[in-house]
Parts: structure tokens; sequence; C-alpha cells
């Protein structure tokens, strides 16, 4: 967030300096003043992508390592509007110690199949009053030793005997309540 707010505050001063020299009266040629035009607009593009990252969009960047999952929003591909779908998820990064930290962020991934899948399950637990909190898997989750030759699977991709399939890019782990010491109780009479 403060690298896009300094490449938006670096924009405009640009933009402001560019401007009050092309209202002075210069020498220069035709072919420099379009230019300088040129390069003010390309400067509103940067502008306006810093401007996106400051009013919360949701962030292509990834995922950390570990984090509180706070929400998640599963949007479909939509094939008559040729939209190819998206998965956001609000977090919370973990610190060291396990406990959530931070102010929350918002994460854009491309939708797929297994993701999905995951990303609801998920929705479902925290419907049913689950804290969750999310570790990012590397290894793959499961194996296809007793397989036929080739299995053909729902997106139509053909997996080998004793290939590995992968699954969700997170493990979705439930967080235990809190235990609290028992509360002192009080010699009658006080």
């Amino acid at each position: 967030m403060i690298a896009s707010a300094l490449v938006l505050t670096l924009a405009y001063v640009i933009v402001a300096a560019l401007l009050l020299n092309m209202n002075l009266a210069t020498r220069y040629s035709a072919r420099v003043k379009a230019l300088v035009i040129v390069l003010v607009s390309l400067l509103y593009f940067g502008a306006w992508h810093g401007y996106r990252g400051l009013m919360g969009w949701p962030s292509p960047d990834p995922l950390p390592e570990k984090f509180r999952v706070l929400w998640i929003s599963i949007d479909e591909p939509d094939k008559a509007n040729g939209l190819p779908g998206s998965l956001d998820y609000w977090v919370r990064t973990l610190d060291s110690a396990g406990l959530a930290s931070g102010a929350p962020r918002a994460y854009r991934l491309p939708w797929s199949e297994t993701e999905a899948e995951a990303a609801q399950e998920a929705l479902d637990r925290m419907d049913e009053g689950e804290v969750l909190d999310a570790r990012r898997t590397r290894a793959p989750l499961a194996s296809l030793d007793e397989a036929p030759v080739f299995q053909e699977e729902e997106w139509g991709n053909r997996i080998s005997p004793g290939e590995e399939v992968r699954r969700s890019k997170f493990e979705f782990v439930a967080v235990e309540r809190p235990s609290l010491p028992a509360k002192q109780s009080l010699p009658p009479g006080e």
C-alpha cells in the first residue's frame, strides 16, 4: 500500500511539473510537446493503477504463507460474457505465535474447480461457526497408484497411474477455542 501511495504521489508531481513547463513560453518543437502529451497520458494510467491499490480492491499478490480466513467470495466463470471467474479471500496474516495480526487484506486468485471446492468447504465450515486458519501446501495431497491405465478427470485432463494429483493450494485448519482459566469463587460473606 505504501508503494501504491508513492507511485501515485510521484505520478501527480511529474504531471504537475510537466504541465507547468508546457504552460510557460518554451522553444520546444512540436515533437517534444507531443511527446510530453503522450508521457502525461501514460502517467494517468500509472496514477489509476496506484489509486486502485489504495481503494482496497483485491490484490493479485500471492497470499501469505499462513493466514486467518475472514471470508471467501467465489465468482464462477461466466461463459456467456467470457468472464474467467475468481476467488476472493479476505485474510489477516498470522504472526509467529499463530495469532492474527495486522489489518485485513483482500486477495484475488484465478478460479479453478479444485480451489473453488476447497473454498466452498471452508465457507460451509465458517457458516457453522468455525474460525479457520490456512496455510499454503506445496506437496500434492493425493496419488493415483491404484488407478486404471488412464483416468479421465472432470475437466478433461488425463492422469496416468502413480502420477500425483494436485488439489487445493491451501489447507484449512480449525482454530481451537482458547481455554479460559476457571473462575475463582469468593469465600462466603465477601
